[in-house]
């Protein structure tokens, strides 16, 4: 069963048109030229409930700054402002969970 009705690049393109219409963002935001997101969006493209999930991951070592993670803090910033690369993400989140702690 691995004939598909329709090409992957469409039904990439379709989950993304829905997923933006879901989110509410309009199709200009949407562009896939963009890759790093500031904590409430990315939380939101990551299908997380609260903000606080994805603090917790970077603390906790799950999304790595300098990989999946960046940190654009001022230099006289004591506390982090992280941005996170979308597509990063998802691929650290869906791996498995023996995997990523090896890492």
């Amino acid at each position: 069963m691995t004939d598909r009705l329709i090409p992957e690049s469409q039904l990439k393109q379709a989950v993304r048109d829905i997923l933006t219409e879901m989110l509410g963002l309009p199709p200009a935001q949407a562009s896939t030229t963009r890759q790093w997101y500031d904590t409430d969006p990315a939380y939101h493209l990551l299908g997380l409930d609260d903000p606080e999930q994805l603090r917790e991951a970077v603390r906790s070592g799950l999304l790595r700054v300098g990989h999946e993670v960046r940190d654009r803090r001022k230099p006289s910033a004591k506390l982090p402002r992280y941005q996170f690369h979308i597509e990063k993400c998802q691929q650290r989140l869906s791996e498995r969970p023996e995997r990523r702690t090896a890492n």
